[in-house]
């Protein structure tokens, strides 16, 4: 990355991370990790083994990760248009799909960031039933590494496509991911969080339902979320590039 891109993405990342919505959620990793920790000190070994299924692949994965994504992206360039800033891009001696680049990572990353203490807790939750470190921390660290970039990316483009992307993003999220894709498994092909729950199933001991799980295998399934991530930003930045700001 160049330095005019490295300096980018940093004021990119510090504008997401400071912003006050982004200490908001953060509240909701933490309420995760505190309850997990809770959960680890009050029951015993076997209890936990359907407990670490529910808030790894349903917690984490399902719920946490999006909703921060999904916050957090859409603000990538949705507080743009809604304050009308968007047009100082040409004041920019950049292509406009470095600026995409670059406000795509500052999302991602603050999403990992910001997930990180509900990913720990899921982590040593995982280690406390006695599972393989190596599965326990690389199942949780790459579920949520990739399903966090597949939803910023697609909801990356949400924001360039209309105003109303969080509203959009939301009811993806809720509707799609939450409800439909659980009652129609022919669905499931459409939901981020099917494959991620798919690559979270690393860290989930025996072969215990994760609900909502794509059909494909493990490394089928974090080769489609990198897929997903891919299309998405290329189709934002064609998006961006033709945009007139």
């Amino acid at each position: 990355m160049s330095a005019v891109g490295t300096t980018l993405y940093g004021f990119s990342l510090r504008g997401i991370l400071l912003r006050g919505r982004t200490a908001g959620f953060a509240v909701l990793p933490l309420v995760v990790a505190a309850v997990t920790f809770a959960v680890i000190a009050i029951t015993s070994v076997p209890s936990r083994y359907g407990v670490q299924n529910t808030f790894t692949g349903n917690l984490l994965t399902g719920l946490v990760v999006p909703i921060v994504a999904l916050v957090l992206a859409i603000g990538a360039f949705g507080d743009e248009r809604d304050a009308r800033t968007l047009p100082l891009l040409r004041a920019i001696a950049r292509p406009r799909w470095h600026t995409l680049l670059a406000r795509f990572a500052a999302a991602w990353t603050a999403t990992v960031v910001v997930c990180l203490p509900a990913v720990i807790a899921c982590a040593v939750l995982g280690l406390s039933v006695n599972q393989p470190a190596g599965r326990v921390v690389g199942g949780v660290v790459l579920a949520t590494v990739l399903t966090s970039a597949a939803y910023c990316a697609v909801f990356v483009l949400m924001s360039l496509l209309t105003r109303r992307g969080l509203l959009a993003g939301l009811a993806y999220v809720v509707l799609w991911e939450t409800f439909l894709a659980g009652l129609a498994p022919a669905l499931r092909g459409l939901s981020i969080g099917s494959y991620g729950r798919r690559v979270a199933s690393l860290a989930i001991p025996g072969d215990v339902p994760l609900g909502t799980v794509a059909s494909t295998g493990v490394g089928a399934s974090a080769l489609v979320l990198v897929g997903i991530t891919l299309v998405a930003v290329v189709l934002s930045a064609v998006r961006l590039q033709r945009m007139d700001v």
